[in-house]
Order: structure tokens, then C-alpha cells, then sequence
């Protein structure tokens, strides 16, 4: 694997062998709106607005990549009933860990790289990724590479980091850029809306749909990281030192999107 390939592994390895239950196995942002408080219930709402957007059904083939541990698979197959699920993921922990605690005959978890996908072209009727796309190396291959698999007409949906203005200054640049490093994004992910958009349709997709939610997104996420009992949970599992960090880069993180420097989008698109 490429350099960035593999420190973004090591960055998302880490303590997962001691995550047990927690959180639902869910790693994603969740989408708290009205009346959600429980961090799994906002967790399946994200990944329950993606899968309406695109149609998710009992015929789908799908291709999700970045699946971490594997939950949002299960989910998927109880609430849509798919034909198949095929889940990829970078991280072999990840992977290990999925498949131990999600059994099902049309659920399969592999090991690989997003951007070198190991599927035939027209494989999949649905693809989705749920915050992986912007760790890709790059998100624009990831695009090449799910329009080759996907089949005509074939949906992809995705949630995902963005870019909400342009940096005013040095600083700003600087703080963006950090940011970047802290969560292991090339610096050729941070889109805007319009280069987002762009990326999409110069690489086969149309029928570009792409909702802002970063209110409903950021500020529910940040309370959950930083809730006493969630903060000692996650020093349990990735360790003092790493559990510390981990509380710093949300703290950041907060803080570019107090300011306005980024977003938070749910996307869908069809092939051409």
C-alpha cells in the first residue's frame, strides 16, 4: 500500500479490538435531528437518509465501501432487505471484527482499497459510503472506480466532509490544513460544493443531489465525543495517550465548523 493508505489504517485500527458494543458499533457522525439524543438512533438516521435518497430495496446489489466494523451492513439488510451486500473496507481490524458479529449468507466483508476496487464492471445495482470518501486517496479515483462497477442507471450515496467556504486567510488555510492532517484527508479532498459536484459529473455520474446537513450534524457529534461517559469509554478502548488525542481532534474540528470552514453533505448521484 502507498504511504497514505497506511497511516490512514493505523489511525483507524487503533483500540478497535477492545470496542466490544460500544456506540452500536457505529463510527459515523450521526445525524441528530429533532428529538434524537441517543447517539445510535442518530447514527442509523444518517445512514437511513442515505439509503432513502438513492432507493435502497430488496433487489438492491450493493457495494459499501469504508464499512467499518460492519454495522451499517446489518442495518442495511434488516431495514432493506438487499440481495446482496458486498463491504469493503482498508482496515483489516475492521474487517476481522465485522465479520465475526455479522453472519448472514448475502452479507460478504473484504479487505481493499476504494480506489482499486476488485469487482468487474456493472457489478452493483447501489453503492454507498458513509464518511469514508474523504480519507480516499483520492475521492475523485474512488469516483472512476464506482462508475466502472456500478451498473446503468446504478445509484450512489454518500455522507461526507465538505468544504463550506473559501479560508479568508493564512490562518484560516493553516487551521484547514491541519485539519486535514489530524483526520488523515488528502488535501485534494477539500471540496466545495461546486468542485464536488464537478468531480461527479466529469466522471459519469448525473442527476448530482447534494443536501447540507452540518447543523444537524456537527454539534450533536461534538457533545456526544465530549459526554464524560463517553469520553472514559473511549480511554478504555484506545488507550490514555490515543484517547486523549482523539478528544482534541474533535475539539478541533468543532472549531473549523464553528467558524464556518466546513460542512457536512449527504450526495447522491446516478451513472450515466
Amino acid at each position: 500500500m502507498e504511504t497514505h493508505e497506511i497511516e490512514t489504517e493505523r489511525f483507524f485500527e487503533r483500540g478497535i479490538e477492545n470496542y466490544g458494543a460500544f456506540h452500536g458499533n457505529y463510527l459515523n457522525f450521526g445525524l441528530w435531528e429533532k428529538g434524537i439524543t441517543e447517539y445510535v438512533k442518530a447514527a442509523e438516521n444518517l445512514i437511513s437518509r442515505v439509503a432513502k435518497k438513492i432507493n435502497l430495496n430488496e433487489n438492491s446489489v450493493l457495494l459499501d465501501v469504508g464499512c467499518g466494523m460492519g454495522a451499517q451492513n446489518r442495518f442495511f439488510l434488516e431495514n432493506y432487505g438487499c440481495k446482496l451486500i458486498k463491504a469493503l473496507d482498508l482496515t483489516r481490524k475492521h474487517i476481522e471484527l465485522a465479520k465475526s458479529m455479522n453472519k448472514h449468507e448475502n452479507l460478504e466483508y473484504v479487505v481493499g482499497n476504494a480506489c482499486q476496487l476488485p469487482y468487474e464492471e456493472n457489478t452493483f445495482t447501489h453503492i454507498t459510503g458513509i464518511e469514508a470518501p474523504a480519507n480516499f486517496n483520492t475521492r475523485e479515483k474512488f469516483f472512476v472506480e464506482a462508475n466502472r462497477v456500478l451498473k446503468k442507471d446504478g445509484m450512489i450515496g454518500l455522507s461526507d466532509f465538505i468544504l463550506a467556504r473559501e479560508p479568508k486567510n493564512r490562518l484560516e488555510l493553516k487551521m484547514l490544513k491541519f485539519g486535514a492532517r489530524l483526520w488523515h484527508i488528502s488535501f485534494e479532498n477539500v471540496d466545495n460544493i461546486d468542485s464536488y459536484k464537478e468531480k461527479m459529473e466529469v466522471n459519469g455520474f448525473t442527476d448530482v443531489n447534494i443536501d447540507v446537513v452540518s447543523n444537524d450534524v456537527y454539534p450533536g457529534y461534538y457533545q456526544e465525543q465530549m459526554r464524560p461517559e463517553t469520553r472514559k469509554q473511549l480511554y478504555k478502548i484506545r488507550g490514555q495517550v490515543v484517547g486523549r488525542a482523539s478528544h482534541l481532534i474533535d475539539f478541533f474540528t468543532d472549531r473549523l465548523y464553528q467558524i464556518g470552514l466546513i460542512g457536512y453533505v449527504l450526495v447522491s448521484a446516478r451513472k450515466e
